[in-house]
């Protein structure tokens, strides 16, 4: 504005109002428009770059898994055939039992998907091997069966002495043909001496089927190299950057997150499977992925200059009608009064320009502030709806528009997905890379929201339905849908469909009673509905209803009255209607008390056992159910008492604990989330959210500050100041405050003194 007071002394007032009225068009709207075009840009490209790594970390993660169970089934492999008599190598050298030797390595070999061949050697027997169609001379061996592959035979004799297992690649002899890769592992008998090897033979192209279908193929690539770092296999031969031919190179890598080629930035994850020696690299062409962006980008700033444009144009048109009449007004004045004051006229438009700058300011905080806590909102409204917190629909509809969620109103159902991957670190990259896109899903028929259960390892998806489509294959597209993101199927649980948000607790319960029936019963299922769940069948004369059990059980733990005093009241019926003999009658209320007291002595504890003393004495069924739904209200008022089970107490509660035990050196995410009882990959996901670190993090940044605090303030000895702060090797930590700080513990204690 120091532009337009600075303006020589010929322009009138009105004139320095109107170019005022356009440089204030310019400076709100143009300035505020290339800030929000520059910062969404940036959080896009970052939001990108962030999934991308995700994405490409579960994919290794997934990888690394696969071809680590195919090895451990080949390790499995080699052991059943070094303690198995039919291949021993006196029966392989036998004239007329060798026959049944190798009918029996063929038995083995079509128990693994990924063997192109096996064959046995023996030391004792350096010129020949054994396989599934009979013994081969090395001669015959190289020519005869492997011909078209690029074996050297002194190398691989040689390889065939290792006395550890060893995976090597055999490039193809021909252009363009498919190699293979071998994985040799010792045979050793029960007293540990080896005495021959067993050689796995894996075409390349079975190996890179499963690794393609974990990569997309125009912006990634993904390897596997050996200890040496020697390339063994890429997920495809398109574009194989020199550097991963050099193991030099490659060794580089797992010290970078990013590399430059001519090609564009390459973003890099790796991984390491220390049991076998195999190294994962993913490289993924961060230009590619985000040229999609970048094209936007352009577009949206083309789309707003041009606004920019004709908005001036409009203001510049308007401004000069509106004044036209002021400044003839000010010519007549200056005419009469010879001038006008001006000065004292403009800090008005300063002033109005700092409000109008501010409120913009302002509100633009306002409003990411309220999306930053919008996911957060969501996720509360949506467990606490499937909990049955809420019960009338208006309030419901109101509640899910102000959290930005939107249901088809026809009818409503409810998906458990078990996130329980085979290590803690898995199930949490599980679960957060299934809400990355579960938090919100839609298809034909039905939109769907996803939310963390607290005390599970498992997702709930609050499914809503328009009518078009059944409920079965909405199920089905969604099942699709997850193994084509996560190529595995996870166990789901499906509860029956409601017509009413308010009953939508009753899908709930039923989806984690179908998910319990499948934990523990012989033959789990990996999508299984509850309606499905069938009486089992003790004997002719005594039946119990299982999935009526499993809802009465999950019904208590959630603290649900209502629907555990309607089950009883439904396995009473049954019981009466079913049970025809006394027998069976008093067996099956045993059945039905004991389910209740199980859950009452975990939620009150043993002294619950008096409860069930009193009701042991019914005289018939109905006696018992008066009974079971008193015990059931108790149940359920110490569930909904439990502070463990009120959120917002419970995530303060989380940091309090933290930071109170952060010195305690068995501290772990594990310990805290067995204290809280809530899984793993939740607590792990709430921290980062919080406090913006990993648990891990957090736990080093207390115990650094606390380190530093005491070092200033005490004169206790380092090593014990170390050791109090949760650290067992003080030499070690020494050494990574050193790297952290810039300084040793002592230096830092003269220092800052």
């Amino acid at each position: 504005m120091k532009i337009i007071q600075r303006l020589p002394k010929k322009f009138s007032f009105t004139q320095k109002t109107f170019y005022r009225y356009v440089f204030s068009y310019l400076l709100v709207f143009l300035l505020p428009f290339s800030i929000i075009s520059v910062i969404w840009y940036k959080t896009s490209t970052d939001s990108i770059n962030n999934q991308i790594d995700l994405s490409a970390q579960n994919h290794l993660l997934q990888v690394k898994s696969i071809m680590s169970v195919n090895l451990r089934q080949l390790d499995y492999l080699t052991e059943q055939i070094s303690t198995n008599p039919l291949l021993s190598e006196k029966q392989f050298a036998h004239p007329y039992y060798s026959w049944e030797a190798s009918r029996e390595l063929l038995r083995n070999k079509v128990n693994s998907n990924i063997i192109e061949e096996l064959y046995v050697y023996f030391y004792s027997q350096p010129d020949q091997v054994y396989s599934s169609n009979g013994r081969l001379d090395f001669p015959a061996f190289m020519q005869q069966r492997y011909g078209t592959f690029a074996f050297d035979e002194k190398k691989l004799k040689a390889s065939l002495n290792t006395k550890a297992p060893l995976i090597e690649r055999i490039p193809s002899g021909q252009k363009n043909g498919v190699g293979l890769m071998t994985y040799i592992v010792p045979l050793t008998t029960t007293d540990g001496l080896r005495y021959g090897v067993v050689m796995y033979t894996m075409r390349m192209i079975d190996i890179q089927n499963f690794l393609d279908k974990s990569v997309d193929r125009e912006t990634g690539n993904v390897f596997m190299v050996d200890r040496e770092n020697r390339l063994l296999i890429a997920s495809h031969n398109d574009d194989i950057p020199d550097f991963m031919n050099n193991p030099l190179e490659v060794e580089k890598l797992y010290q970078q997150n990013s590399r430059k080629t001519k090609d564009g930035t390459l973003l890099v994850n790796t991984s390491e499977d220390q049991d076998f020696g195999i190294r994962y690299i993913a490289l993924t062409n961060t230009e590619k992925a985000l040229s999609d962006v970048r094209t936007i980008h352009y577009r949206l700033m083309a789309l707003v200059l041009s606004i920019l444009a004709l908005g001036l144009g409009v203001v510049i048109l308007i401004g000069r009608r509106q004044y036209k009449p002021i400044h003839e007004l000010e010519k007549l004045m200056e005419k009469q009064l010879g001038g006008a004051r001006e000065a004292e006229d403009l800090d008005d438009f300063v002033r109005m320009e700092q409000h109008v700058t501010s409120f913009l300011q302002q509100n633009k905080e306002l409003h990411q502030e309220i999306r930053r806590q919008t996911p957060h909102a969501r996720e509360q409204v949506l467990r606490k709806l499937l909990m049955g917190r809420f019960k009338d629909e208006k309030e419901i509809q109101l509640l899910l528009e102000s959290v930005e969620i939107l249901l088809y109103k026809n009818s409503y159902f409810v998906m458990l997905i078990d996130t329980k991957m085979i290590t803690t670190e898995t199930s949490i990259q599980n679960q957060e890379f299934l809400m990355s896109f579960l938090g919100a899903i839609s298809g034909k028929g039905y939109r769907a929201y996803g939310s963390e259960l607290l005390s599970n390892q498992a997702i709930a998806l609050l499914v809503s339905m328009d009518g078009s489509v059944g409920h079965s294959l909405i199920v089905r597209e969604i099942v699709a849908k997850i193994v084509l993101e996560n190529t595995v199927e996870p166990t789901i649980g499906v509860g029956s469909v409601v017509s009413e948000l308010a009953t939508i607790n009753r899908s709930y319960i039923e989806g984690l009673a179908a998910l319990e029936y499948q934990a523990v019963s012989d033959k789990p299922n990996q999508v299984l509905f509850f309606k499905e769940i069938k009486n089992e069948k003790k004997n002719s004369v005594f039946s119990y209803p299982a999935d009526e059990q499993l809802k009465l059980s999950q019904s208590l733990q959630q603290g649900d009255f209502e629907i555990a005093s309607e089950t009883i009241e439904i396995m009473v019926k049954k019981g009466m209607q079913e049970q025809r003999t006394i027998a069976g009658m008093k067996l099956y209320s045993y059945y039905l008390l004991n389910s209740v007291v199980k859950v009452g002595a975990e939620v009150i504890g043993d002294s619950f056992f008096q409860e069930a003393e009193k009701a042991v004495e019914f005289r018939n069924l109905l006696e018992l159910q008066n009974e079971l739904i008193k015990m059931s209200e108790k149940i359920c008022l110490a569930v909904q008492r439990n502070p463990k089970n009120q959120e917002s107490k419970l995530q303060k509660d989380i940091f309090v604990y933290l930071d109170a035990n952060y010195a305690s050196h068995d501290f772990s995410l594990e310990s805290v989330a067995e204290e809280f009882e809530v899984s793993v990959s939740y607590l792990s996901r709430f921290i980062k959210k919080e406090s913006g670190m990993t648990f891990s993090k957090y736990v080093q940044e207390k115990r650094l500050a606390k380190i530093k605090r005491e070092l200033r303030e005490t004169d206790k000895p380092i090593k014990e100041i170390i050791s109090s702060a949760g650290y067992y090797d003080v030499s070690n930590y020494t050494r990574k405050f050193k790297q952290i700080v810039g300084i040793t513990p002592g230096q830092y204690r003269n220092k800052n003194r």
